[in-house]
């Protein structure tokens, strides 16, 4: 079957799921139900794309530093139109869960050269490999836990397993599946959808318009902040 998807379909794709699910939570509409079940299509999609990013990034300080910047500006934004409030600690936006996993994903793999350095028996690395990945990750996840970071641990798991498992599909979904149906709950099950639009990833870049997906999440928020204040 034809892979289709470039990079720029699935950040589109991304994007309008993602931008779907925040008209229903900024709007309460009547279909607030349907608008945040594809909404849940956006993450795992964006996740995929930021391990992407990581493998292709020619700077990883760089690329780490312009997400957590975003993440900062778009708190503010974030916060006052989702929760009323200038400042709201319960819960922060999904660039600080991208930055987080971004760094998860630095630390996976310098981890595994000093575990290649150190213990040349294949035994020693099927077993200590699996063991210091699964702590970085469950390390990584409580963090963003603790720091009330958008899909916490579960945001966390998907992202390395994205990167983990990228070249073997099959258990790429198994993994991704039962740490959705663990991690998430009711809504976010249909997460699982955005693995079939991933599938057909073509490995493509597509139109080079980065600097508008980055800008996209904090003005798309404030546009439709704006909207409802001047709807009243």
């Amino acid at each position: 079957m034809k892979k289709c998807l470039s990079n720029f379909d699935l950040k589109l794709i991304a994007v309008i799921t993602m931008t779907i699910d925040h008209i229903g939570v900024v709007f309460g509409t009547a279909f607030y139900n349907f608008f945040r079940a594809v909404g849940r299509v956006s993450f795992p999609i964006f996740a995929f794309l930021l391990t992407e990013g990581y493998v292709h990034t020619k700077s990883f300080s760089k690329y780490f530093l312009r997400l957590l910047i975003l993440a900062v500006i778009s708190e503010v934004i974030y916060d006052y139109f989702f929760f009323d409030s200038f400042i709201y600690l319960g819960a922060n936006n999904i660039f600080f869960t991208l930055s987080l996993g971004l760094l998860t994903l630095f630390l996976l793999d310098k981890s595994k050269g000093l575990i290649k350095k150190y213990f040349k028996d294949k035994i020693d690395l099927v077993i200590i490999l699996p063991i210091t990945y699964l702590l970085i990750i469950i390390i990584m996840g409580l963090i963003g836990e603790f720091l009330n970071f958008s899909y916490g641990m579960l945001g966390i798991f998907v992202i390395s397993f994205f990167y983990l498992f990228k070249e073997n599909f099959p258990l790429l979904v198994l993994s991704i599946t039962l740490s959705t149906l663990i991690f998430g709950e009711g809504m976010q099950y249909f997460s699982i959808f955005s693995l079939i639009l991933i599938y057909f990833y073509n490995k493509k870049l597509g139109k080079d318009c980065k600097m508008f997906f980055y800008l996209y999440y904090p003005l798309h928020i404030l546009i439709l902040g704006l909207i409802k204040i001047l709807l009243g």
